[in-house]
């Protein structure tokens, strides 16, 4: 994949959280029925950091939580981390930003680390035909259960009435 495209996105699910997090924000200024949807797009992305605190062993609910809170935070707190003003050592210390991913070298403890500092990078053709094939795969899925939803039930035909009261006795 890198020798068509060379260009690189943060890894460790950074910047499947940061999708979420824009899609989220997109969701919020979007009204009516897309909105529900929107949002549960965001909150599918969010399975992939999920998914990979619990392969590394940690209680992957904080962990998303974390992320969540990370890809949040103001720009100027991000600003504020690239000038060196924040306090404490580097292990409390609470990263901010779009490149803030999973830590899996934490000790069975959900912490979060920043992607593009360590060097955790992904190519960003497999994430786009990745993203493209899952929800390629999610529309095939609705669109056949919007089908069977569609169809008339089955099951045994009722017997014909005979004409008249149902009531009278013959």
């Amino acid at each position: 994949a890198l020798t068509k495209d060379a260009r690189l996105v943060a890894g460790a699910c950074a910047t499947e959280m940061e999708l979420s997090r824009l899609v989220h924000e997109a969701a919020d200024r979007t009204a009516g029925i897309s909105q529900h949807a929107m949002k549960a797009f965001a909150q599918a992305l969010e399975v992939f950091a999920r998914t990979m605190g619990d392969n590394a062993g940690v209680d992957s609910t904080a962990l998303v939580a974390k992320l969540i809170a990370a890809h949040h935070q103001k720009e100027e707190q991000l600003q504020q981390q690239k000038a060196g003003e924040s306090t404490g050592d580097s292990s409390d210390e609470v990263l901010v930003g779009p490149s803030v991913g999973v830590d899996v070298d934490c000790d069975f403890e959900p912490r979060t680390v920043d992607a593009v500092a360590r060097g955790i990078l992904d190519p960003l053709a497999v994430k786009q035909w990745g993203l493209t094939y899952a929800t390629q795969a999610a529309l095939t899925v609705l669109q056949v259960d919007q089908i069977v939803m569609a169809k008339t039930a089955g099951g045994p035909k009722l017997p014909q009435q005979k004409p008249g009261h149902w009531d009278e006795d013959d």
